[in-house]
């Protein structure tokens, strides 16, 4: 079996770097910037990625919020061309935080990544197929929301959980303040109805993958949001506003056995095992402000 390096990072942030620099920057960060400039053709804003020019990656997995509107597929393009690995990018809830309607700025980002002439591919219920040596690894790619029926007990009191996940992510989660969709601002219904969109997708891609090409055929799965509890810091684990960061796709997971299932939206990074599918994360978090991220360096996952 090939195995294929993998670089994995999302939440990056990069918006709160630029074009100045973050508002309270810290010695670590000076250090990074001044790590990027000495590195000839390395991208302006985001983690350092000098030594991974030697690691023979194959693929770069970027899972959303990676900056505002267009630019992240900007940082994705360049990314790709001083690591000389594709890219796959999803789209993360930041993305439209510039009052951009998803209607018009998920086509957008389809197009910027197109006009990449293949460095860049951007999935929103979508599937790239990679072959390495002769190998296909299939790449299963969404935004995926949430079903906010992380906190239900039961089948009996799940109706109960959504609503009332859904009327506290209304009233605390800024995605459904700064988005907006069909001309309207994005509500949590809306948010859950994008989801049972995407996850009707993923049964089908499942389903046709492993009917057509066996319980062999080497899949990934990437998401913004978070496929599983655990995905979620352990601090807000059964918090109000937990659901709105993951669901709870466990028996999904068990069903298909992908090989990999990636994800960030949490500001959590986990590695956690379900059957044959490892799910894991890479997170940087924002900038200046959160532990860690000034000196985050990615993860390299063999696939």
């Amino acid at each position: 079996m090939i195995m294929i390096r993998c670089l994995v990072m999302s939440d990056l942030h990069n918006e709160h770097e630029h074009p100045n620099g973050p508002r309270r920057p810290t010695a670590e960060w000076f250090g990074l910037r001044n790590a990027r400039r000495a590195c000839p053709g390395h991208p302006d804003v985001g983690p350092f990625l000098g030594h991974l020019r030697g690691e023979n990656l194959g693929l770069v997995v970027l899972a959303g919020d990676i900056d505002l509107d267009l630019h992240g597929i900007t940082y994705a393009d360049q990314v790709a061309l001083f690591l000389g690995a594709p890219v796959v990018y999803v789209m993360g809830n930041h993305c439209a935080y510039n009052g951009r309607d998803l209607d018009k700025l998920i086509p957008d980002l389809r197009a910027a990544a197109k006009a990449t002439c293949g460095r860049v591919t951007f999935l929103e219920n979508e599937r790239a197929t990679f072959e390495f040596r002769g190998e296909k690894l299939h790449v299963l790619g969404c935004t995926l929301w949430t079903d906010y029926a992380l906190l239900s007990k039961s089948d009996d009191d799940r109706d109960a959980a959504i609503v009332q996940g859904m009327r506290d992510a209304a009233g605390g989660l800024n995605d459904h303040l700064c988005i907006y969709l069909r001309g309207n601002r994005f509500a949590p219904a809306m948010a859950r109805q994008l989801h049972d969109v995407s996850l009707a997708w993923l049964r089908r891609e499942m389903t046709w993958i492993r009917v057509t090409e066996g319980p062999d055929a080497k899949v990934l799965i990437v998401t913004h949001h978070a496929p599983i509890p655990d995905a979620n810091p352990p601090e807000y684990r059964g918090g109000k506003l937990s659901p709105a960061f993951a669901s709870d796709l466990t028996a999904e997971i068990e069903l298909w056995q992908p090989d990999y299932w990636l994800n960030g939206h949490t500001h959590f990074n986990h590695d956690v095992r379900i059957g044959r599918t490892r799910c894991l994360s890479s997170q940087r978090g924002y900038v200046c402000s959160e532990a860690g991220a000034d000196t985050y360096e990615p993860l390299v996952v063999d696939l």
